[in-house]
């Protein structure tokens, strides 16, 4: 009996089920190009293949990643109507969606803090060779996110700022009127009329 066992181990490399001690196991693979199991015999049959809740695990886990729904479907074996529609059946599939999405996009956010705050580095190059580089701090990115986290506060600067480019403030403030007559006067080089104006 026990060369028989040890017979059935032995040839186990073919494509049936082993038999150990009596009881036969199943083999499991993977599909290929995904990390979906698929039991023995599904491949030569094309029948058998993950479950839905496997693969809706698989979708979520990419978009969790990715915030691509595309992608998330293709990695998962599904088809990006068939997800849609899912989530058009299930509140809570849609809830679960929505949670993966927002952390890509909470990932995303952080990298784009960190890169207002320790800048990118960019080459520089001379004669089709580079030479070194540098790194470029982006004054833009940074409105950018602060506009989008605190809107009450760099949203109203920036608005005010684009009526007073518009024209729209018509009454400038005394120190800028100020300003402005200086500079006009300068530019003239009359040295001597500054004095005068300062005197009246």
């Amino acid at each position: 009996m026990a060369g028989d066992v040890g017979g059935s181990v032995a040839s186990g490399g073919g494509a049936g089920p082993r038999k150990v001690g009596g009881v036969r196991r199943a083999r499991v693979t993977k599909k290929a190009g995904t990390n979906l199991p698929v039991k023995a015999g599904a491949k030569a049959k094309g029948r058998k293949l993950p479950s839905q809740a496997i693969r809706r695990a698989c979708f979520l886990e990419v978009l969790r990643r990715t915030a691509n729904v595309s992608r998330a479907a293709r990695e998962a074996g599904l088809a990006t109507s068939t997800v849609y529609a899912q989530r058009g059946r299930s509140a809570g599939f849609a809830a679960e969606w929505d949670a993966a999405v927002t952390e890509a996009l909470d990932a995303l956010e952080e990298e784009l803090v960190l890169r207002v705050r320790q800048g990118v580095e960019k080459p520089v190059f001379y004669g089709g060779q580079q030479v070194g580089s540098v790194r470029h701090y982006s004054d833009a990115l940074a409105m950018f996110i602060l506009k989008a986290r605190r809107p009450d506060v760099y949203g109203r600067v920036v608005a005010e700022r684009a009526a007073a480019e518009q024209g729209e403030g018509d009454e400038p403030s005394q120190d800028e009127a100020r300003a402005e007559v200086l500079r006009r006067l300068a530019r003239l080089g009359a040295s001597g009329d500054v004095d005068g104006a300062d005197g009246d």
